[in-house]
């Protein structure tokens, strides 16, 4: 197939720019787009969960993020208490490493986008796919966030076995799918021509008719029609042997 060589042009290109955006993302890029995710994350929870956006999120001495989600939770009454205990907000920690997940997409899509042809045609939707990469991460991170509150929260106060079910696939979703799933139908989405070129590599190149080229007579070549009697000379040594 002539659509082979292109394909494996591109697969070249991008496994080549994966790695070295990759190498580009941790040595330089990691700590810059964590102070963005972290700022972006304080405006839009706050916004979303409307908690204070200095108390939404802050970095432990560690490196860690320290989280505080509005919840409402009424835990069961204690021996020592009077009544039930109503719980209005969440704190918690998440490793600094788990939150590297929501910024791993990025060079990913980048890859993905730089190995298609014509550099220039590609600065476009560079731009609008890093917006919308950069969007979904922010959201990712958020539904994280709330996600994590929950099962702190179920730790007070018990949860059904479908909350419990529906939880830990959200949390499965948005940590291990996602993430490493989602640059590639924002690239196709936002490259028109990439998303033509894999349409063309999907066909590949039939061959009309389905004959070798290998099987056709010189008449049949030449493009001339051929004559009954050159058929039936054509197709003589086949019934002969």
């Amino acid at each position: 197939m002539t659509a082979d060589k292109p394909l494996a042009r591109f697969l070249v290109r991008g496994s080549a720019l994966l790695i070295l955006l990759l190498v580009f993302w941790w040595f330089l890029l990691l700590n810059p787009l964590l102070f963005l995710l972290r700022d972006s994350a304080e405006i839009f929870g706050t916004l979303i969960l409307g908690d204070d956006s200095r108390q939404f999120v802050t970095e432990t001495p560690s490196g860690d993020w320290s989280f505080r989600v509005p919840l409402e939770v009424v835990a069961p009454r204690l021996p020592q208490q009077s009544g039930p205990l109503q719980i209005h907000s969440i704190d918690f920690d998440i490793a600094r490493s788990d939150v590297n997940a929501f910024t791993f997409s990025l060079p990913v899509f980048w890859a993905i986008v730089l190995a298609a042809p014509g550099i220039r045609r590609s600065l476009r939707p560079l731009i609008f796919g890093t917006i919308l990469v950069a969007i979904l991460e922010i959201v990712l991170l958020l539904i994280f966030v709330e996600i994590s509150a929950r099962n702190a929260a179920a730790q007070l106060a018990p949860q059904s076995g479908w909350t419990k079910w529906f939880l830990h696939f959200g949390e499965y979703l948005v940590v291990n799918v996602i993430p490493y799933a989602a640059p590639f139908p924002i690239a196709l989405s936002v490259h028109r021509e990439l998303r033509s070129q894999f349409c063309r590599w999907g066909e590949g190149t039939p061959i009309p008719g389905g004959r070798r080229p290998g099987l056709q007579s010189g008449a049949a070549r030449n493009g001339r029609p051929r004559s009954k009697k050159q058929r039936r000379r054509d197709m003589g040594p086949a019934r002969q042997s």
